[in-house]
C-alpha cells in the first residue's frame, strides 16, 4: 500500500500548477487590506483615537474566521474533494493501491496544511500593513511581541475553522461539485453574521469557534464544556460522513 506521506507528496504536486493557490492566497490577503482602509478611515475621520496593533489583528478576526476565511476555507475543502470527480482521475488513482481511508485522510491533511498556511499568510499580510502604517502615522503599542502573540492565537482559531470545515468536505463528496458546499457555506456566514454579537451564538459552532478565539467564549454565560462540544460534535460528524461516504461509494 502507498504510504499516507507519498499520498501527501503527490497531493502536493498535483497543487503546484493549480491557480487555486494564487487564488485563494489573493482572497485570505483581502483582510489586511481591508483591516488597513478601515484603520485609515478612522485616522482621518477621528485622528484622536489611539488604537494599537492588538487592536487591528482582534478586528480582524471577524473576517479571517467568519466571513471572507469561511469562503476561502469552503472553496477551498470543495476543490479537494471535488476534483477528482470532476477532473474524471479518481479511477485511475485508485488503480493504485491506495486505501480509501488513506485517500481521504491525504484530502484533509492537505487542508489542514492549507488553511494553516493561509493563516500565516494572512497574520504577516497583517503585519507587513501595520509596520507601514505605523511608519508613516504611528501605531499605539507596536511591537513583535504582540504580533508573535496574535499569530499563536491565529493559529489556533484556523485549527478550529479546519474542524468546522469537515462538513462542507462531506458535502463537496457527496455533490461531487463546488456548488452545495459553497451555498452552504453563504448559508453559515449569513448565520454567524447574526449570531456573533449574541450570546447564543456560543450554540453554534462556526460562531462558537470565532468567541473561543477572540476570548468571549465564557463572557456568553454558556458553559464553554458546552460550546467545545458541540464543536467537536459537527467536526466528528463531519469527518465521519465524509469517510463513511468514500468507503461505501462504488467507483465503477
Amino acid at each position: 500500500m502507498v504510504a499516507l506521506a507519498e499520498l501527501i507528496c503527490c497531493e502536493l504536486l498535483k497543487l503546484k500548477r493549480s491557480k487555486v493557490i494564487v487564488i485563494s492566497i489573493l482572497g485570505v490577503l483581502a483582510v489586511p487590506c481591508m483591516m488597513l482602509i478601515e484603520a485609515l478611515q478612522m485616522h482621518f475621520k477621528h485622528p484622536e483615537l489611539v488604537f494599537t496593533l492588538a487592536d487591528l489583528y482582534d478586528n480582524s478576526l471577524i473576517y479571517v474566521m467568519l466571513l471572507i476565511g469561511m469562503m476561502v476555507y469552503t472553496a477551498i475543502a470543495a476543490y479537494l474533494f471535488s476534483r477528482e470527480y470532476t477532473e474524471g482521475t479518481l479511477k485511475t488513482i485508485l488503480t493504485i493501491p491506495v486505501q480509501k481511508t488513506s485517500f481521504v485522510a491525504t484530502k484533509f491533511c492537505i487542508l489542514f496544511l492549507w488553511i494553516v498556511v493561509l493563516t500565516a499568510i494572512t497574520w504577516a499580510g497583517m503585519l507587513a500593513l501595520a509596520t507601514g502604517y505605523h511608519a508613516a502615522l504611528g501605531m499605539a503599542e507596536f511591537s513583535l511581541r504582540v504580533a508573535l502573540a496574535w499569530l499563536a492565537r491565529m493559529l489556533l482559531g484556523g485549527v478550529l475553522a479546519f474542524l468546522t470545515t469537515s462538513p462542507l468536505a462531506y458535502l463537496a463528496e457527496r455533490t461531487k461539485g463546488l456548488v452545495v458546499p459553497m451555498i452552504a457555506a453563504a448559508v453559515i456566514v449569513m448565520g454567524s453574521a447574526a449570531l456573533s454579537n449574541q450570546n447564543v451564538g456560543a450554540l453554534y459552532p462556526w460562531t462558537a469557534t470565532f468567541l473561543l478565539t477572540k476570548g468571549r467564549l465564557a463572557s456568553t454565560g454558556y458553559p464553554v464544556w458546552l460550546a467545545v462540544s458541540i464543536v467537536v460534535l459537527v467536526s466528528a460528524l463531519g469527518f465521519a460522513a465524509t469517510f463513511g461516504h468514500f468507503q461505501r461509494e462504488d467507483i465503477t
